[in-house]
């Protein structure tokens, strides 16, 4: 392997890493265009290592053992991207990013050009273009978080979940947790909410259970 060969490969490394990158760095997300540039080109460089190991060594060497813990190892890496927001979790395909992006690099540095190229672009334009897809799927409804704290009584998470109901609103996620002493439940629910909707008559709605003393949309 020539310099040349070793230089064009980091490139194309760095650039494929770039792209995905730069998809997760216009949504805020917390591995953004850097981390991504990094995991390529270094996953790059430990098969391009690999690889002159074992023409070093005359065929002894196998370079898929060390390709394998890039694969494995990336995942402690792709963890924590992975991020908890109360009853919802961000960074899940951040870190699936990540995981193929390691791939990626990996075939950048063993030369497998086509793979590499063809995994990238079908990573970006699925990023890319089924979020436009989902957005004009559930278009007019918005993403909320419910807060809910009301007296332990019979029945009042049932009057709760018939108050959403009656204004199209649809749970994906519902907490419960219960405060013994205080006699109390807390309920905290991720929702989707029709753009249209009347939220100061919700709360008012809300607010006419008997038992309920806070509620919140976030």
């Amino acid at each position: 392997m020539t310099d040349l060969d070793i230089v064009i490969r980091l490139a194309v490394a760095t650039v494929l890493g770039g792209v995905i990158g730069f998809e997760r760095e216009l949504h805020n997300q917390p591995a953004g265009l850097r981390t991504h540039i990094i995991v390529c080109l270094g996953s790059a460089l430990i098969m391009i290592v690999s690889m002159e190991m074992t023409r070093l060594s005359n065929g002894v060497s196998d370079p898929s053992r060390i390709a394998a813990q890039v694969v494995t190892g990336i995942g402690f890496l792709g963890a924590g991207a992975i991020l908890r927001f109360g009853i919802s979790v961000r960074g899940l395909t951040t870190a699936a990013c990540l995981w193929t992006v390691a791939g990626i690099g990996l075939a950048a540095g063993a030369a497998l050009w086509l793979p590499a190229v063809l995994v990238t672009f079908i990573s970006f334009f699925t990023l890319y273009l089924l979020e436009k897809l989902e957005k004009r799927i559930i278009i007019g409804r918005i993403y909320k978080k419910v807060f809910v704290t009301a007296k332990d009584a019979k029945g009042i998470i049932g009057s709760v979940e018939k108050v959403l109901h009656d204004y199209d609103i649809t749970i994906h996620n519902l907490g419960l947790n219960k405060l013994i002493v205080e006699h109390k439940v807390q309920l905290n629910a991720l929702v989707t909410i029709p753009e249209k909707t009347d939220l100061d008559k919700l709360s008012k709605d809300m607010s006419a259970i008997e038992g309920l003393e806070q509620f919140e949309i976030e």
